[in-house]
């Protein structure tokens, strides 16, 4: 079905700009301009090489997640619980075409009739014969697929996934990447403590995958920064001939100076130079790409993951005027990279001593950043953080979980726990934490700054980030029926929790139905009420295990519950149904025992679908 074209100009380019910020999330050159998909304003902005502001905007009927381009053709990913695959003339400014996808569909990757796109949140890559506008396969990863890169001859798909599928109580937990080859998948583990996969690239020549990731030192309690005590930043390249042999994680990071939070990585065409962002310290890094494999090569029997300073004499670091480099692109004479949160895009030459970023604003409405911009500039920002290691996103990617557990100071030391979403902790009410030994989130926003990052807040900053937090949308369960959306059944704030204004919902399916009258009949909704699903009380479930045995646990929440595994405060579950089951002998959290297989599953449909 074609759509309307829809060129931005006079009225209309009013109306797409009332959004506060253009957040520019992905950008691409194209012919002799650069593309760059804005998901705050729903737009593409189209950028003349060398010029100094954009020239023209396309609309989009959805928030862009990424896109890719071939000819004059872009496919742009757009959309959350209902994604759709955009067709993009940008010749003409039209939206052609769009196609049904899956949940949150990320940037696509196209070669000849065939085009994939990794859809995140429901843990899949859809095959797309772009002849007849169908999906033709779809193949399940592990965990969130966040980006994908494709092989020169287009017969292998690589997916770099989010985080961890696996628990997080043993002695190796990562996320990983996948390889769809010849109709089959394959995954490959990361460095141990790996999550926070963002970027993903493949060489020119198709020899060697990269991927950017964090690397967290989760076996060790949270006592310092320095040397990357907590957290290290890195790039693992894979030799694609033997992935499960061949690939070295080698850290961002100098001895004294954290790269946070690596997002977006770039060949240049000729294969010489590998560029990487971090987003949380607002650079670049220039990375000798030949130099790079030549001192991988000299390597004895060292871990590439534990030297800081590896790129010395390799790499160029520069600090560029932008907040939250999450894209970058090349044509290779310049690079470009654009600033989520300064609304901004650089162009910088590759070469010369005198290179300096030149800067574009973005069109948007020029209004300052209110409290809530800021508190999520503030929740990704790692320069205020000594030495600049990490970020509160660094280990709450999202605002979320990163998959490992962690040994916090505030409780104790020998005693780690999980890592537990940043979602509804300012509205569940208090206490907070996994033990309860903060009196509020507030309290709890300003002690990260102080023990985690290792800075006294000033201007507001913990201020803002709960006020970001506070205002945190739901992001829709994957397991609901999105061909029927739901909307808020009474006007009062705890509806419109879960029914945030412009976020889709779909409904219960008759196994979630069924499964909501037995999460009753247990007597599941003692513990986890309507609406934020917790009742905030401190229980003796019997659960924790080491230092922790004997003590009370307080009651999470379960909205969201279906991406915050691993479960229980240990992390040694990976699965809703074993919680449940497995982990509840005595029927010490709700009646499971006497339950069918039936009933479990509905039960567990139920639960995965708040």
């Amino acid at each position: 079905m074609k759509l309307q074209s829809i060129l931005l100009s006079g009225v209309l380019a009013t109306q797409a700009l009332a959004a506060d910020y253009a957040a520019p999330v992905a950008l691409q050159t194209y012919n002799n301009n650069i593309v760059i998909a804005n998901s705050g304003t729903n737009t593409l902005s189209l950028l003349p090489v060398g010029g100094t502001t954009t020239q023209d905007l396309v609309a989009l009927p959805a928030s862009p997640n990424g896109f890719c381009i071939d000819g004059d053709t872009a496919y742009v990913s757009v959309g959350g619980a209902r994604g759709k695959l955009l067709i993009v003339d940008l010749k003409t400014k039209a939206v052609t075409d769009q196609i049904a996808v899956g949940h949150t569909p990320m940037a696509p990757v196209k070669h000849g009739n065939t085009i994939y796109v990794p859809n995140r949140f429901s843990s899949n890559i859809s095959v797309i014969d772009l002849a007849t506008k169908k999906i033709t396969n779809t193949y399940n990863v592990p965990r969130e697929p966040i980006a994908l890169a494709l092989s020169p001859d287009g017969s292998t798909v690589w997916v770099a996934n989010h985080l961890p599928s696996g628990t997080s109580n043993g002695n190796f937990t990562a996320a990983q990447v996948s390889r769809i080859q010849n109709g089959q998948v394959v995954n490959y583990s990361l460095t141990n403590g790996s999550q926070g996969v963002r970027g993903l690239c493949i060489s020119p020549d198709g020899k060697y995958v990269v991927v950017a990731h964090v690397i967290g030192r989760y076996q060790v309690p949270t006592t310092q920064l320095d040397r990357g005590w907590m957290n290290t930043n890195a790039i693992t390249v894979i030799d694609t001939a033997q992935p499960d042999k061949a690939a070295w994680a080698i850290l961002l990071d100098d001895t004294n100076q954290g790269a946070a939070n690596p997002w977006a990585v770039r060949f240049t065409p000729d294969g010489k130079k590998l560029l990487a962002t971090h987003a949380g310290t607002h650079e670049v890094s220039i990375i000798d790409f030949p130099g790079l494999l030549n001192k991988i090569s000299n390597l004895k029997d060292e871990e590439s993951s534990e030297i800081l300073g590896f790129l010395t004499g390799l790499r160029t670091r520069v600090k560029l005027p932008l907040n939250g480099p999450r894209s970058v692109a090349t044509d290779g004479k310049n690079l470009y990279a654009a600033g989520y949160f300064s609304d901004n895009v650089i162009a910088m030459p590759l070469e010369g001593p005198a290179a300096r970023p030149t800067e574009i604003k973005l069109p948007g409405n020029g209004k300052p950043q209110s409290k809530i911009r800021l508190g999520e500039q503030y929740f990704n920002d790692a320069a205020f953080c000594f030495q600049e290691w990490q970020s509160c996103a660094t280990c709450h990617p999202d605002s979320r979980v990163d998959g490992l557990n962690w040994d916090l100071l505030n409780d104790g030391m020998g005693n780690p726990k999980n890592t537990r979403t940043m979602f509804l902790s300012h509205r569940a009410g208090n206490p907070v934490m996994t033990l309860g030994v903060r009196a509020s989130a507030d309290v709890a926003v300003h002690a990260g700054f102080v023990h985690i990052q290792f800075i006294i807040p000033e201007n507001n900053m913990d201020e803002c980030v709960s006020a970001y937090l506070k205002d945190m949308k739901e992001v829709p369960s994957p397991w609901l029926d999105v061909t029927k959306l739901s909307a808020p059944q009474t006007k009062n704030e705890s509806c419109l929790q879960c029914h945030a204004p412009g976020v889709e919902r779909g409904t219960l399916t008759d196994s979630a139905r069924r499964g909501k009258e037995i999460f009753k009949s247990a007597g599941c909704v003692q513990c986890h009420p309507h609406p934020a699903f917790t009742n905030k009380q401190l229980i003796a479930t019997g659960t924790p295990t080491g230092l922790d045995q004997g003590k009370k646990v307080l009651v999470p929440s379960l909205v969201e519950v279906w991406r915050t595994a691993p479960y229980m405060h240990d992390g040694r579950s990976t699965s809703i149904k074993e919680v449940i089951t497995t982990h509840n002998q005595g029927n010490i959290r709700g009646k499971t025992d006497n339950l069918t297989e039936q009933q479990l599953d509905d039960l567990v449909n139920y639960v995965r679908s708040l």
